[in-house]
């Protein structure tokens, strides 16, 4: 059994939304150490891996390592009744097979209690460790808004996001489209951190960066790493504690300019 609680839901609000936008399903892990959640998406185009330690929650009883099936939407469904004010609580207890979830508001007595049957799921070794050691000739430290920024100017365009990073130049995002193109560009000076040798560019779905940028607005920090036909890779700061991994594969073009594409898978 374990007992997870968070004063504040809105944090593992944003985290569930997000996950629940790229994958139906996942494995819940935990240790008396921490939180852990892998996963890739059914098209093999994104995979993430979240760590929260247990000291980033504020109670956290577990004695030994559970693995629960949980389907991601009808979690989300119930987070998103969560309000401003209200704490999380879950709690597992092997016997009943069902994941109970508290929302208690703060200076009141008001408390909703909800369940969620538990799936079995098998899951598919994921390759994070190989990802995680990959060198990366371009990695800067930004705020999240920027991208967000990008995402909507490339968006009328496309649903393709050029990234360039530049030594000389610093970054630009990029779509191009039928009905034109856009660029939008910053100098370094705009970045928090930058270590960018030489010049990196490629190719990322708009789809899969909205997904996980949904957790934009509790994110600490968000340090992104690029390299010509790799994945990109984002690591995100949760506030309060947590950091979510995040690798997103380019998106390789035929020879045509307007031809068909496929994505690169992991």
């Amino acid at each position: 059994m374990f007992k997870l609680k968070l004063d504040n839901a809105k944090i593992i609000r944003g985290v569930v939304e997000a996950l629940a936008s790229i994958i139906d399903e996942t494995e819940f892990v935990i240790t008396p150490k921490q939180l852990l959640i892998k996963a890739m998406d059914p098209s093999r185009i994104c995979l993430l891996q979240l760590n929260m330690s247990n000291e980033h929650f504020d109670e956290y009883d577990c004695k030994k390592e559970v693995r629960i099936g949980i389907n991601l939407e009808d979690l989300d469904k119930i987070l998103k009744r969560s309000g401003a004010n209200d704490s999380v609580e879950f709690n597992f207890e092997p016997k009943t097979q069902k994941l109970k979830i508290k929302l208690k508001q703060s200076g009141s007595s008001k408390t909703r209690n909800f369940s969620l049957t538990l799936l079995d799921i098998e899951m598919e070794e994921i390759p994070m460790e190989n990802l995680l050691g990959l060198g990366y000739e371009a990695e800067w430290s930004m705020d999240p808004g920027f991208l967000v920024e990008a995402i909507k100017d490339a968006e009328i365009y496309a649903e393709i996001l050029t990234i360039e990073a530049d030594e000389e130049k610093g970054l630009t995002f990029s779509s191009v489209g039928q009905i034109g193109e856009m660029e939008y560009e910053l100098e370094a000076s705009e970045l928090n951190e930058s270590n960018i040798k030489g010049r990196s560019k490629a190719d990322y779905s708009l789809q899969f960066l909205k997904s996980i940028l949904k957790i934009d607005s509790i994110t600490e920090k968000l340090t992104v790493s690029l390299k010509d036909a790799h994945p990109l890779k984002m690591v995100f700061q949760i506030l309060e504690g947590g950091t979510i991994h995040y690798f997103l594969a380019p998106r390789v073009e035929e020879e045509e300019e307007f031809g068909d594409e496929d994505i690169e898978e992991f």
